[in-house]
C-alpha cells in the first residue's frame, strides 16, 4: 500500500514538474488537444496535455493510449481536436477586473427589435461588457446602425494575445468526452439498465406475462376525475400555471439527450391487439384488429443469451452538447454551415436562407440537398398522400441539427431559436474577434450555445418541470454513466404528454395588442394570406385559428410561413419577420402565444391529439399514445412498477391505500374529499384490471400491483403540481447522472481540468444568470414588453406580468394560479394568485378544429396494373423477341419467292431458248402434309405427257398420258388449285399464282391432250381435295405393298409372328392392278430416270409392250434373281445388251454394257481414255478389238468373280429382304451366306496394296474361321456374335474427363447456389428479407449468384487463342480442349436455367416487396437510397431504380442472345445471330450495373468476373494483333460443286498445327464480320489455303466476290489460329480420318502435313475414309491424295455413295471391271488414284471391329470426323458400339467430332 502511495505520489510531481516547465513555452494560437491518457489502467490513469506544436493549422487529433482499437476510427473522424499541448496559464479571468457580473436590465442591453440591436447581452455574457454596441457610433465596425465602441475595442485588443489559445472542442458523436472510458455517453450505444430486464424468454422477446391489453389500460387512465367548470375561473390546465412554452421546450430537452425512436433492422412487429368496441376497430374507424409497432432498435451484439439480453440503443448522445442544434456528426454540422456556393460560413454561422440569396437570416436553410430527417407522412392529409400513392417531400422542412427537429410547429419553434442564438453570439464574435477564423467562431460560438442551453434547462425548466430545483452542482465524476435509463425513456420521460395541449396559438406583439393570429389548419395552403387580428375574444374563427397539435404533425413550418397582408406590415415600432423575401407570421409569434396558453392539467389524462390521434404509419395514420407508451415498455423488457419504485427506493405497493400513502396523492388531495374518492375509485380500477387471478372485482391480491407497467402506475401518481414521487426520482436522478458525468458541463471549471479554461469564474457566473427570456429576446423582434420575464409560467400581475394594454385589450383572460409553498406534516399549503391565459383549448365556446380522422394504407395499392402490365408486356416481348428469327426466315423466303416472281418469265424465255419445247407455267406442287410445296416449271410436251421440272431445268418429274382412256381435272373452289388424277401415278396438284394462270393451263390442256383422252372436271373445296389427294407418299405405300407382296411369292417369305395375317383383299386388289412405270421402276432400282440399265432392263421385262410392268411380269424377273444361279444371272445381264437377240455380243456393245453399269451405278469414270482402257482390258481377256463375244467368252471373263455374282441381288426401295430369305435364296452348297459376304466385303480392313495380291485372294478356298473374301479380296477375321457392355459404362469410360469436368463445373455452380441460400436463409435471418419474400429470397439469390458464375465464365470457353496453346502442353490430358464449344453452351444453358429461377424468384419476391411499408423497406434495404416520400410501387422498383430498369434490359437482351443463339436462327437468320452475339459486352456491362443498385446485397459480379475477364482481354489482345492486318488473296480458284479455293499470304510469326482452324472477315464484305473456316495448308506450305463451300449467305457472297476479282481479289482479315480435335490426330498409334463432302478439308491439311513428314511423332498408321457422292466433287483432294499414297503410313479408302447398296448385281459388275481396270492400269476406273474404291457407305461399326483384329497391340484409337450430321452421328454410333463390345473391353475409340 505504501508503495502505491508512494507511486502516485511521484507521478503527481513529475506532473506538476512538467507543468512549470511548460509555463515558459510558447503557445499556439489555434486548437488545444484532449488530455492525453498515459496509462495503460483507466482506474490509475492520469491525465498530462499534448506535446506542443508549431503549426497553426494541425487539426489531427491524438489517440489516448487507452483508447480501444474499436473506437479508433470514431475518435478520428469525429473529434475535431489538434495535437497542439500548451502550457499551463494563470488563473486571471481573460477579462480581469473590467467585467461586470451582475447581468444589466433588459432596458438597458435591448436597443431595438432587430436581433443585431441586442448584442449587448453578448457582449455581458461573454467579456463583461455590458455596453459594447452604441447606436451611430464611430467605429468602422458597424452593422444596421449599431457599432462596437472604441472602449469595447481597446478592451478586447488588451485581451487577444491571451485568447490565441482556443479550448478543447467537444467531439459531436459523445467520443472521449470520458477519457478513461472514450466511448461513454457516445451515439449509439445501448441505453442503461438500473434493474435487469424481464423479457419473457430472458433474452429478447418482449413481456407479455401477466400483463394486460395496452388499450384498456389506456381506457382507464383516461378516465376523467371530475368536469372543468364552463366559467373560466376553475379552469382545466395546469393548477400551477404552466405554460405550453414548459410543455414544448420540454419536448427539444428529451429530444437533446433521448433518441430512441428508430425502429431496430430487420423489422419486428410487436403489435397490439385492438379490443372489441375501440374506434380502431369499427368500420366507420380503421376497421383493423391490431394496431402496428415497431419494436426499438438494439445492439446486435445483445440479444444472444440470458447473460446478454437485448440491449436498445441512444442513437444520440445523453450529453446536453448541442446535439439537436449541431447534430451528432462533425459531416452533419459541416452541412449546417454550407452555404449555396458549397463552402463553410466565413462567419462561422449555421447557413440560413439568407444565403440563398433572399431572407432575414432568421430561418435555416430548407432541405434543397436532402439531409435524411425523418419524414412520416402526414396523418392531416392522408388521403391526399394516398391518392398521390406519396407523401410530401423532405426538402420542405428546415435543416437541424436533429433529425426530427421538424416533428410539430412548437418543436421546429425552439430549433430556429437555437438556431438564431448560434448565429447570434456568432455575429457577435465575428465583428469583435475579426482575427478568428470562421472555424474558431464557430466552435467558441458552439461552446457558448452548449453552455447557456444548460444553464437554462437544469436552472429554470426543470425547477418548473419538477417544481422543485436539483440541487447545486457537485462536481465532475468520470465514473458516473450518463446515459439515459430505460425507465427513463420508457416511462419517466413521457410524462411531459398528460400536460401537452391540444393545440398552440400564434399570438401578436405589444404593439398590436397581443392580439391572436388565426391559423386555417386543414385548409391552411402555402399561398394562405392572414388577413389581420380579430379583436373579439369569444369569436370563434380565432379559436378555430389556433394550431392544432394532431394536425400539424410532420407540416410544422405552415404557421411559421403564413403570409401576411398589408396590415401587418413592419414599421419601425411594429415588426414582422420575412422569410424568403415573404412577410409571415414567423416564430415569435408562435413563442408569444406558447408562452400566453395554460398547458394541460397534471392528472392522468391525456388530450385526444395524443391518445387517438398521434401520428402513425400510412397503414394505421393515428396511434394511442398511452397505448404505445405501454407496449414500448415492455418492448424494452422493463420490469413492473414495483420493481421500479424499489430501485429508486421507494416502497413498495401492496394496496390502493399504498399507493394513495406513498404516492402523494393523499397529502395533496387531504381537503377535497370528492376528489380524494374520485381518485380512489380510479386506483381501484386500475387494480382490478390488473388483477389477473380469479378474485371477483374490487377484491385484488397484492400480486396486481406487479402487473402494473410503469409508465401506467407512475402517471396515476401525478399530484396536482408535479410529477409522482417515482417519476420525480427517475427524472432527478438522470439530469444529475447527466451532468456529474459531463466533462465539458460549463460549470466543471476544476483547476487543472481545463487548460486553458473553458470558462473563467466570472463567466460562469454569468451564464448561471442568463434566463429563457433573455434567450428568445435577444433572438427576436421581441422587446420585454412582449412577453413575461419566465414564459415557463403564465403571466400574472406582479413580477411575471404583461403590459395592461395585452391584458385588457386582447384575448387574454383572467384565471387563478396556485404556488405551492411548503408541506407540513406531509400535506402541501398553496398559495393563490391572479394570472392571465389564453382561452383554454376544448372548453365551451373555444372549440378547435378536429383531428382529421384516421385513415389506413394499402401498399400494393397502385401496383396492380402496373404488376400485371409489366410481366404481361415482357412475356409478350418475349415471345416477340422469339418469333423473330423465323419471322427474318419468313422474310427471307418470301424475298426469294418475290425474286423468283420476277424471274419465272425469264423462266419461261430461257426454257425455250434451250430447246425445250411445249407451253410453259409457273407455279408451286403440293408434294403432301410433310414436304409441303415446291417451285416448279410445268411443261406441256407435244407428245401424250407433260413435265414438272426445276427453275434449273431439271425434270422432277414425268407425267406419261399415253394409254390413258379418262383423266379426271378438279379444280380448287376457294383456291388457285389444280388436281390432275392419274390412275396410273399418284395425283398431280398445282398451285398457280392466279385463276386466270389456272384457266390459261386448263385450256392448254384439253388443247394439247383431249384428243383420245376423255377429260372430265370437278369441283372441290381446297380441304376436301388436299384430303382426298393420291401424293407420291400415298403411292410409294402403294408400290411397298406391292413390292413385299412380290417379295413374299419371290422368296417365299411368311408374315412375322405379331404382324398382320393379312392384307386387306381391297388393298390386294389394287395392288395386283398396280403397274409401274419406267420412272418408278427406275426409282425402285435406285437409278437415274433414263439410264441404259434402266431402259434395257424394263424393256427385258416389260414382256407385252405395253409400257408398264405388271405384278406378274415383275415376279418373273424377280425370280430369276431369287432363285437362279450365276449362269442364269449372268445370262439375263447378257441378253440386255444382246440387241439382235443372236447370242453375241460386239466388243463396241460390250464397252457400252461396261458404261452403262458405270451409269446404273450413279458413278463417273475418273479416267479420260476410258473406252482405250476398256478395249485393252478386254484384248488382255485374250479377245480382239474385232471379236465377238458370246455368252461362254462373258462366263469366262467373270472367271473367279462369278460367285459374287451369284450372291449378287437387285436391290429395290420399299423392299426389306430379311437375311433368311436371301439365305435360303442362295441354294445348297453355299459356305457363306449372302448376308456373311455382304457384311464383311463392307466393312473389309486390308493392308495390301498390290490389286493382284487382291484378286489373287479371291481364288482360295474359304474355310470356317479362316479368312473369307472381301469385296477387294482382304484378309477378314470371322465376326462371332458380340457381346455388349453396359451403355452407361462405355459412355462414361469414353467420356470420362468431359463428364468430370461436367461434374466438377455443376458441383460448383450447386455449391455457390447452396451457399448464397444458407446464407440467406440461416446467416441472414436477422436482415428480415425471408420473413417478408419468405424462401423465394433465398432462392433467387443463390440462383443470382450461381448465374453470375456461368456469366462470368461463360468467358474461359471463348478465349480460343489461349486453349488452343494449352491444348499444346500436358493439360491436354487433363482437360478435354475439344470440349470447350460444348462446354461453352452448356455454361450458356446452365446460366440460362438460373436466370429464369432469378425472374421467376423476383416475380414474386418484388410481390411482397410491393406490399410493405415505406419504412419496412428502408431497413430491408439499407444499402438502397430512395427519398423518403416515395412510396415505392412495382413500377418505382422496376421502372425507377438502377437495379430494375438494368433487370427489365437484360432479360430483354437476353432473349436476344438466347433466341439468336439455336441452330434453327444460325441455320436462317446467320447475320442476325452475328449481330447479337457481338453485343456480349452490353451484357455484362448491364450485369455490372445491376448489382450496383445495393437493393439486398454488395455487387459481387465484379468478384466472379475480374479472373475470366482478364484472361478474355489477354485472349482478344492476341486476336487483335493479327485480325487488323490486311493479309492479300495471292489466287482464287472457283473450283466444281461450288467450291472455292482461296490462297493467301502467311503472316510472319503464323504457326499452326494441321487440323487447326482460323476466322477470316472478306474486306469487300465486312471487316467486322468473321467466319470459321479449316485451314486446308499444311503447316510446312508458304501460303495459307481455305476451301469453302458456298452453302450459306456468307460464303455465297464469297465464291461470287472472287468469281467476279480473279486477276484483283479482295484481301482478308485472318484471325486466329485456333485449336480443335482434329489437331490431336498424331497423338495415337493408330488413327482413323473420316470426312464426308467438304468435311475432308482438316484433313487435307494432315494428310499434306504427313505427306512432308514421313514420320509424324507418336502415330503409327492413319485410315482416311473419304465418303462422297461422287468424287468429281471434290477433285482438288485426288491430287493431295496421290501425294500421300506412296506412304505405306496411310491407308486410303474412297467410298462413292451414289451407287447402290454393294451387292447390288450393277455394283457387283462394276467391281468385277474395276478389278480388271486395276490390273492393267494399276489405278482405279472412277477416281485415278492407286486407293480402291469402294461403292456406297461404309458399315463404320464392322470397319472399327477390323481395326482391332489388325492392330492387336492397340489399345486406344483415334477417330476423327467432319461432315454432315448425319455420317458423324454414325460414325459416332459405331464407335458406342465397338466400345461397348465385351471381348475387347480394354479398347477404346475415341471420337472427335465436327460438324458443319
Amino acid at each position: 500500500m505504501a508503495l502505491r502511495i508512494l507511486v502516485v505520489v511521484s507521478i503527481c510531481l513529475l506532473g506538476a514538474g512538467l507543468c512549470n516547465l511548460l509555463d515558459h513555452v510558447e503557445p499556439d494560437e489555434d486548437y488545444v488537444t484532449s488530455p492525453v491518457v498515459d496509462a495503460d489502467d483507466p482506474a490509475e490513469a492520469t491525465v498530462t496535455n499534448a506535446p506542443e506544436t508549431t503549426t497553426e493549422d494541425v487539426r489531427r487529433p491524438v489517440v489516448p493510449t487507452n483508447v480501444p482499437t474499436n473506437n479508433l476510427k470514431n475518435f478520428q473522424a469525429t473529434t475535431t481536436t489538434p495535437t497542439t499541448r500548451i502550457p499551463v496559464l494563470d488563473d486571471e479571468p481573460i477579462l480581469g477586473n473590467n467585467a461586470q457580473s451582475e447581468k444589466p436590465k433588459a432596458s438597458d442591453w435591448i436597443q431595438g427589435r432587430h436581433p443585431n440591436s441586442k448584442l449587448n447581452l453578448i457582449a455581458w455574457l461573454v467579456d463583461g461588457i455590458p455596453n459594447c454596441f452604441v447606436r451611430n457610433g464611430s467605429s468602422v465596425n458597424c452593422m444596421d446602425d449599431y457599432c462596437v465602441s472604441s472602449a469595447c475595442e481597446r478592451i478586447l485588443e488588451a485581451r487577444k494575445e491571451k485568447e490565441r489559445i482556443p479550448a478543447e472542442v467537444q467531439s459531436y458523436d459523445g467520443f472521449f468526452n470520458n477519457i478513461f472510458k472514450t466511448d461513454l455517453g457516445a451515439v449509439d450505444t445501448p441505453l442503461l439498465r438500473r434493474v435487469p430486464p424481464v423479457y419473457d424468454d430472458g433474452v429478447y422477446l418482449p413481456v407479455t406475462k401477466n400483463r394486460i391489453n395496452p388499450f384498456k389500460a389506456s381506457d382507464l387512465m383516461n378516465r376523467s376525475l371530475s368536469n372543468c367548470n364552463d366559467t373560466l375561473n376553475i379552469p382545466c390546465g395546469s393548477r400551477t400555471g404552466k405554460t405550453a412554452f414548459l410543455v414544448f421546450f420540454g419536448q427539444q430537452v428529451v429530444e437533446e439527450i433521448l433518441d430512441a425512436q428508430r425502429p431496430g433492422c430487420p423489422p419486428e412487429y410487436f403489435n397490439l391487439e385492438i379490443p372489441e368496441g375501440h374506434r380502431f376497430r369499427n368500420k366507420d374507424g380503421l376497421n383493423k384488429q391490431h394496431m402496428p409497432l415497431l419494436r426499438s432498435r438494439y445492439a446486435q451484439s445483445s440479444g444472444q443469451s440470458p447473460g446478454n439480453p437485448r440491449q436498445q440503443l441512444n442513437e444520440i448522445t445523453p450529453w446536453f452538447d448541442g446535439g439537436l442544434i449541431y447534430g451528432t456528426a462533425k459531416g452533419w454540422a459541416d452541412v449546417l454551415r454550407t452555404m449555396n456556393d458549397g463552402e463553410l460560413h466565413p462567419e462561422g454561422k449555421l447557413a440560413s436562407e439568407q444565403e440563398l440569396g433572399m431572407g432575414s437570416g432568421l430561418f435555416p436553410r430548407n432541405n434543397s440537398i436532402r439531409l435524411p430527417l425523418a419524414n412520416p407522412p402526414p396523418p392531416a392529409r392522408h388521403c391526399e398522400w394516398t391518392k398521390k400513392h406519396e407523401t410530401a417531400n423532405v426538402n420542405r422542412f428546415f435543416v437541424l441539427g436533429n433529425p426530427r427537429g421538424n416533428e410539430n410547429a412548437f418543436l421546429l419553434t425552439f430549433g430556429i431559436v437555437l438556431f438564431r442564438w448560434h448565429n447570434h453570439i456568432a455575429e457577435y464574435f465575428s465583428r469583435t474577434r475579426e482575427h478568428w477564423s470562421g472555424e474558431r467562431v464557430f466552435n467558441e460560438a458552439r461552446k457558448w450555445v452548449i453552455a447557456t442551453h444548460q444553464q437554462i434547462v437544469y436552472y429554470d425548466w426543470l425547477t418548473e418541470w419538477l417544481g422543485e430545483p436539483l440541487g447545486k452542482y457537485q462536481g465532475y465524476d468520470a465514473a458516473i454513466d450518463p446515459q439515459v435509463e430505460q425507465f427513463f425513456q420508457t416511462a419517466a420521460m413521457r410524462f411531459g404528454h398528460t400536460l401537452v395541449t391540444p393545440g398552440g396559438y400564434l399570438r401578436d406583439y405589444n404593439c398590436r395588442k397581443c392580439l391572436p393570429l388565426p391559423f386555417k389548419g386543414l385548409q391552411h395552403s402555402p399561398d394562405t394570406t392572414y388577413s389581420g387580428p380579430s379583436t373579439k375574444p369569444s369569436d370563434e374563427s380565432i379559436s378555430k385559428g389556433a394550431v392544432r397539435t394532431c394536425n400539424i404533425f410532420w407540416r410544422p413550418q405552415e404557421p411559421l410561413i403564413m403570409k401576411t397582408n398589408s396590415t401587418l406590415r413592419p414599421t419601425n415600432d411594429c415588426p414582422t419577420e420575412t422569410f424568403q423575401g415573404q412577410e409571415v407570421a414567423g416564430v415569435d409569434r408562435m413563442l408569444m402565444g406558447l408562452a400566453s396558453q395554460r398547458a394541460e392539467r397534471e392528472d392522468n389524462m391525456i388530450v385526444e391529439d395524443l391518445r387517438g390521434n398521434v401520428f402513425g404509419p400510412l397503414e394505421f395514420s393515428r396511434r394511442d399514445l398511452m397505448a404505445v407508451n405501454i407496449q414500448r415498455g415492455r418492448d424494452h423488457g422493463t420490469p413492473d412498477y414495483n420493481t421500479a419504485r424499489e430501485s429508486f427506493g421507494l416502497p413498495r405497493i401492496c394496496s390502493v391505500s399504498d399507493y394513495l400513502r406513498h404516492s402523494g396523492l393523499e397529502a395533496d388531495y387531504h381537503n377535497e374529499g370528492s376528489r380524494l374518492r374520485e381518485i380512489r375509485a380510479v386506483i381501484r380500477a386500475m387494480a382490478d384490471v390488473h388483477n389477473l387471478t380469479d378474485l371477483p372485482v374490487g377484491h385484488s391480491d397484492a400480486s396486481c400491483w406487479n402487473n402494473i407497467d410503469v409508465w401506467t402506475g407512475g402517471i396515476l401518481e401525478t399530484n396536482r403540481h408535479r410529477p409522482g414521487p417515482l417519476f420525480r426520482a427517475i427524472i432527478k436522478d438522470q439530469f444529475v447522472r447527466i451532468r456529474s458525468a459531463d466533462r465539458f458541463w460549463f460549470e466543471n471549471n476544476r483547476i487543472g481540468q481545463w487548460n486553458p479554461p473553458r470558462f473563467t469564474d466570472d463567466q460562469i457566473q454569468r451564464i448561471q444568470q442568463l434566463k429563457i427570456f433573455d434567450l428568445i429576446v435577444s433572438v427576436t423582434y421581441m422587446k420585454e414588453e412582449d412577453i413575461q420575464a419566465n414564459p415557463f409560467r403564465l403571466p400574472d400581475a406582479d413580477e411575471n406580468k404583461i403590459p395592461e394594454t395585452c391584458r385588457q385589450e386582447s384575448s387574454f383572460v383572467r384565471t387563478t394560479c396556485y404556488t405551492p409553498e411548503r408541506e407540513q406534516q406531509g400535506k402541501t399549503t398553496e398559495k393563490r394568485h391572479v394570472c392571465f391565459q389564453f382561452p383554454q383549448m376544448h372548453t365551451a365556446g373555444h372549440a378547435v378544429e378536429d383531428c382529421s380522422p384516421p385513415g389506413t394504407y394499402d401498399y400494393f395499392s397502385g401496383s396492380e396494373l402496373s404488376y400485371i402490365v409489366t410481366f404481361v408486356v415482357l412475356g409478350a416481348t418475349i415471345i416477340g423477341i422469339g418469333t423473330l428469327a423465323p419471322s427474318i426466315a419468313t422474310l427471307k423466303r418470301r424475298s426469294k419467292q418475290a425474286d423468283a416472281g420476277k424471274a419465272q418469265q425469264k423462266l419461261r424465255q430461257s426454257f425455250r431458248s434451250v430447246g425445250i419445247k411445249g407451253t410453259v407455267f409457273t407455279g408451286r406442287e403440293w408434294q403432301g402434309k410433310v414436304d409441303g410445296y415446291r417451285s416448279a416449271v410445268f411443261v406441256l410436251n407435244d407428245e401424250h405427257s407433260f413435265d414438272i421440272r426445276s427453275h434449273n431445268g431439271e425434270v422432277l418429274r414425268h407425267v406419261n398420258l399415253e394409254g390413258r382412256s379418262e383423266i379426271e381435272i378438279i379444280l380448287v373452289t376457294d383456291g388457285c388449285h389444280l388436281v390432275v388424277k392419274n390412275p396410273q401415278e399418284f395425283d398431280c396438284v398445282i398451285q398457280f399464282e392466279s385463276t386466270f394462270i389456272r384457266d390459261s393451263f386448263v385450256s392448254a390442256f384439253r388443247s394439247k391432250y383431249c384428243k383420245g383422252i376423255d377429260l372430265s372436271e370437278n369441283q372441290q373445296t381446297l380441304k376436301q381435295t388436299l384430303s382426298s389427294a393420291v401424293t407420291k407418299t400415298d403411292r410409294l405405300k402403294r408400290l411397298e405393298t406391292f413390292f413385299r407382296l412380290v417379295f413374299a411369292h419371290a422368296f417365299h417369305i411368311d408374315e412375322p409372328k405379331g404382324s398382320k395375317k393379312s392384307e386387306d383383299p381391297k388393298v390386294i386388289r389394287e395392288v395386283f392392278s398396280t403397274e409401274l412405270t419406267r420412272a418408278e421402276f427406275s426409282d425402285a432400282l435406285g437409278m437415274r430416270g433414263g439410264s441404259k440399265f434402266v431402259e434395257k432392263m424394263f424393256d427385258l421385262v416389260d414382256k407385252d409392250r405395253s409400257g408398264t410392268i405388271n405384278f406378274r411380269e415383275f415376279l418373273d424377273m424377280l425370280i430369276i434373281f431369287a432363285k437362279g444361279t450365276a449362269e442364269d444371272k449372268a445370262k439375263l445381264m447378257f441378253d440386255m445388251y444382246d440387241i439382235e437377240r443372236d447370242g453375241k455380243l460386239s466388243i463396241n456393245e460390250f464397252v457400252e454394257m461396261i458404261r452403262s453399269l458405270i451409269d446404273a451405278a450413279n458413278a463417273d469414270s475418273a479416267i479420260e481414255n476410258t473406252d482405250e482402257l476398256i478395249h485393252q482390258m478386254v484384248e488382255q481377256a485374250g479377245f480382239t478389238r474385232d471379236s465377238q463375244v458370246t455368252f461362254a467368252d462373258f462366263q469366262k471373263l467373270l472367271g473367279k468373280h462369278q460367285d459374287i455374282l451369284g450372291s449378287a441381288n437387285l436391290s429395290f426401295s420399299g423392299a426389306n429382304i430379311p437375311a433368311d430369305a436371301k439365305l435360303q435364296a442362295k441354294g445348297r452348297g453355299a459356305r457363306h451366306s449372302f448376308v456373311d459376304i455382304a457384311r464383311a466385303t463392307a466393312v473389309s480392313i486390308y493392308d495390301s496394296e498390290d490389286p493382284e495380291t487382291a484378286v489373287s485372294a479371291l481364288d482360295k478356298p474359304e474355310d470356317e474361321g479362316k479368312n473369307m473374301p472381301g469385296d477387294f479380296g482382304m484378309p477378314l477375321t470371322v465376326i462371332k456374335e458380340r457381346h455388349h457392355k453396359q451403355p452407361a459404362s462405355v459412355f462414361i469410360e469414353r467420356f470420362r474427363l468431359e463428364i468430370f469436368w461436367v461434374t466438377m463445373y455443376t458441383l460448383v455452380v450447386l455449391a455457390i447456389f447452396a451457399e448464397r441460400a444458407y446464407y440467406y436463409s440461416v446467416e441472414r435471418e436477422h436482415g428480415g428479407l425471408r420473413h417478408i419474400a419468405g424462401y423465394g429470397v433465398t432462392v433467387t439469390r443463390g440462383a443470382a449468384s450461381a448465374m453470375m458464375f456461368c456469366y462470368a465464365t461463360l468467358l474461359i470457353p471463348m478465349c480460343r487463342n489461349i486453349l488452343s496453346y494449352l491444348r499444346e502442353t500436358f493439360l491436354h490430358r487433363l482437360i478435354p480442349f475439344h470440349f470447350v464449344i460444348t462446354m461453352h453452351k452448356y455454361i450458356a444453358i446452365l446460366g440460362l436455367v438460373f436466370t429464369l429461377i432469378h425472374i421467376v424468384g423476383h416475380a414474386i419476391n418484388f410481390y411482397h416487396i410491393s406490399t410493405q411499408t415505406a419504412v419496412d423497406l428502408a431497413c430491408l434495404f439499407r444499402d438502397f437510397f430512395r427519398p423518403t416520400h416515395v412510396l415505392p410501387k412495382f413500377h418505382y422498383w422496376c421502372f425507377q431504380t438502377v437495379t430494375g430498369i438494368t433487370g427489365i434490359l437484360l432479360v430483354i437482351h437476353g432473349t436476344f442472345l438466347y433466341t439468336f443463339s439455336t441452330n434453327y436462327a444460325r441455320t436462317h437468320a446467320f447475320r442476325m445471330f452475328w449481330i447479337v452475339h457481338n453485343t456480349y459486352p452490353l451484357w455484362y456491362i448491364l450485369m455490372l450495373i445491376h448489382g450496383s443498385g445495393r437493393l439486398v446485397q454488395d455487387p459481387i459480379f465484379q468478384y466472379f468476373l475480374v479472373g475470366p475477364l482478364l484472361l478474355f482481354i489477354l485472349d482478344q489482345l492476341i486476336a487483335a494483333s493479327r485480325k487488323r492486318i490486311e493479309i492479300p488473296v495471292i489466287k482464287a480458284d472457283i473450283l466444281p460443286s461450288n467450291v472455292t479455293k482461296l490462297e493467301f499470304a502467311r503472316p510472319s510469326g503464323f504457326d499452326y498445327k494441321s487440323g487447326q482452324w482460323v476466322r477470316i472477315a472478306c474486306t469487300a464484305l465486312s471487316s467486322n464480320e468473321f467466319h470459321p473456316f479449316t485451314l486446308s495448308s499444311a503447316p510446312h506450305e508458304p501460303n495459307l489455303s481455305l476451301h469453302i463451300r458456298a452453302v450459306g449467305p456468307f460464303t455465297t457472297f464469297i465464291r461470287q466476290i472472287y468469281e467476279r476479282t480473279p486477276t484483283c481479289p479482295p484481301s482478308l482479315f485472318l484471325d486466329g489460329p485456333y485449336g480443335e480435335g482434329h489437331q490431336d490426330w498424331w497423338r495415337y498409334k493408330v488413327s482413323v480420318l473420316i470426312g464426308g463432302g467438304i468435311g475432308v478439308t482438316p484433313f487435307a491439311s494432315i494428310l499434306k502435313d504427313v505427306a512432308n513428314n514421313s514420320n509424324p511423332r507418336n502415330c503409327k498408321k492413319i485410315y482416311f475414309l473419304w465418303v462422297t457422292r461422287t468424287q468429281k466433287q471434290f477433285e482438288w483432294l485426288v491430287d493431295i491424295i496421290r501425294d500421300v499414297e506412296q506412304h505405306n503410313l496411310i491407308s486410303v479408302h474412297i467410298f462413292v455413295t451414289q451407287v447402290y447398296n454393294k451387292f447390288d448385281m450393277r455394283t457387283t459388275l462394276l467391281y468385277i471391271c474395276e478389278r480388271h481396270f486395276q490390273k492393267i492400269s494399276n489405278r482405279s476406273l472412277f477416281t485415278g488414284l492407286r486407293s480402291v474404291t469402294h461403292f456406297g457407305r461404309p458399315d463404320f461399326a464392322l470397319f472399327l471391329r477390323g481395326l482391332r483384329t489388325i492392330h492387336p497391340n492397340v489399345y486406344k484409337f483415334g477417330v476423327f470426323s467432319c461432315g454432315p450430321l448425319e455420317m458423324t452421328r454414325r460414325v459416332d454410333e459405331a464407335c458406342s458400339s465397338a466400345n461397348n463390345d465385351v471381348e475387347a473391353s480394354s479398347v477404346t475409340f475415341q471420337h472427335h467430332v465436327e460438324n458443319f
